[in-house]
């Protein structure tokens, strides 16, 4: 075995500690923002029947939860495999970032953007499973966590504004230069106070005729800085990110306007906001089509079980969207060479 080969291995093995252990934290943070339970970043973790302090054996992600035979050290009590599997999860995604996303040559140099771009999708990912489990778990999202997408995305977007070739987000590599650094900064003003106005929205602070008034102005706003400053929207990579982001919030909200908040909810819109802030013009298309795509194979195939197995009662039709958001993002980011190459043959 050739010393690169061995150095691939070693941070591959590295992915799968450092993936699972983020795993086996998200688990901690998703039930303490449910239960409310202080000391969400430093409390001691403890059994959830018996409350007794875990020892660092028994928090060796997946490895305790074999060893200890899917019981409790101490009450016995069966412990959910939902621990595990959410550990691998993370370790999965985050494996899974390294090889399509990051450069190992350059990490191997030290290059402060690459390794930067590493920590970026990383946190995201974490982010990304907390809200994936946490919806599953409980048909809801902390505002608390989408929140915190919202804004690191931001920061990535605003850096790569106004940063010329500090490219984090690789398909949204613009050119910093092409427009005035205070243009620049009318955009990113523009950016803060649209998602202002979504936020409004997405609190249900009033009616939602009133909602739709505010989406109105929130695109008059967009029309008179494009008409008024003559920008080209899609050359200003936050303003990339800002208008497929507010486009998809629209088709959502027109979705809850018409169910009464029946087919989504509130937080599958603050998803809608980080996921296309990310994903920006080039890769809408491909990220709706994979999340409807996704969603339907899975959304048919756990009704078709619940029904098999559930003949004599009612069929619950609770299914959670953020889910399929993220594995419609995620399959896109990874891909996106493959769809850019698409949408350019057959569009």
């Amino acid at each position: 075995m050739d010393l690169m080969t061995q150095i691939n291995t070693f941070f591959y093995l590295s992915l799968f500690a450092f993936g699972t252990l983020f795993g086996s934290f998200s688990s901690v943070i998703i039930y303490r923002l449910k239960s409310g339970e202080k000391g969400i970043m430093t409390g001691r973790s403890h059994c959830g029947s018996c409350n007794t302090i875990l020892k660092a054996l028994d928090l060796v992600p997946v490895f305790s939860w074999l060893f200890r035979k899917w019981k409790c050290a101490y009450c016995e009590k069966k412990v959910s495999a939902i621990y595990p599997f959410l550990e691998l999860s993370a370790w999965t995604l985050f494996t899974l970032i390294w090889y399509f996303l990051i450069d190992f040559s350059l990490i191997l140099t030290w290059d402060v953007l690459e390794i930067t771009k590493l920590v970026f999708w990383c946190f995201i990912a974490i982010l990304s499973i907390i809200y994936i489990f946490y919806d599953i778990l409980f048909l809801e999202i902390h505002e608390g966590v989408m929140a915190t997408g919202v804004w690191i995305t931001l920061a990535a977007l605003i850096a790569q504004t106004l940063i010329q070739d500090f490219t984090i987000i690789p398909h949204l590599s613009l050119s910093a230069q092409i427009y005035s650094n205070e243009i620049l900064y009318w955009s990113i003003g523009l950016t803060f106070w649209i998602i202002a106005l979504l936020y409004v929205i997405m609190l249900k602070w009033f009616d939602e005729i009133i909602d739709l008034a505010l989406l109105v102005l929130a695109i008059i706003w967009f029309g008179v800085f494009k008409v008024f400053l003559g920008v080209n929207v899609t050359e200003i990579v936050i303003l990339n990110g800002l208008i497929w982001a507010l486009a998809i919030f629209i088709f959502f909200f027109i979705q809850i306007f018409i169910s009464k908040w029946a087919w989504l909810w509130g937080w599958d819109l603050r998803i809608a906001i980080m996921i296309w802030l990310a994903l920006g013009s080039l890769l809408t298309f491909p990220g709706m089509m994979m999340t409807y795509m996704i969603g339907s194979v899975l959304s048919l195939s756990y009704l078709g079980y619940e029904k098999l197995h559930n003949k004599n009662k009612g069929l619950d039709t609770q299914i959670p969207f953020g889910p399929f958001l993220a594995l419609g993002f995620f399959v896109t980011i990874f891909f996106q060479e493959d769809f850019l190459k698409l949408m350019e043959i057959y569009f």
